[in-house]
């Protein structure tokens, strides 16, 4: 169980950002730093205490490199913590026919970034947060 949590964070952390990016082109830092954040969010609100860890490691890695007051990144965690609240964790048929279902959070943080209420709350702090990014990149 732990070497498969480990491998799909691997494998999330190599492409999760990029799917929830919009418009042409590769995402801004900025977006991939939001979205990354989103993601993170996700994992440390889940009840596994490894994705729960790695999501607060992840988390904080991220707002070690970012730009702007942390205020301005809060409404991404509670849009996350929202959705959560919402819809939950993402469930999947076990193994054999008569097996019972198992939650599947790393899919559900692959996804949280492009569910509506992340992705107006990502916009929003983009916005927020551009002229940060624009200074210290410029």
């Amino acid at each position: 169980m732990m070497r498969a949590a480990m491998m799909a964070l691997l494998l999330l952390a190599a492409c999760g950002g990029h799917a929830a990016s919009t418009g042409a082109g590769a995402p801004s830092p900025l977006q991939d730093d939001l979205v990354a954040y989103a993601t993170a969010s996700c994992f440390t609100m889940q009840q596994n205490d490894y994705l729960k860890d790695q999501g607060q490691r992840w988390a904080g890695a991220i707002m070690q490199g970012a730009h702007g007051p942390v205020e301005k990144w809060v409404p991404v965690a509670t849009a996350v913590k929202a959705e959560l609240a919402r819809s939950g964790v993402a469930e999947g048929q076990g193994e054999g026919p008569m097996a019972p279902a198992v939650t599947l959070p790393v899919m559900t943080c692959g996804r949280i970034a492009t569910t509506p209420g992340v992705r107006q709350a990502i916009e929003a702090a983009a916005t927020a947060l551009a002229n940060d990014y624009a200074v210290k990149s410029g």
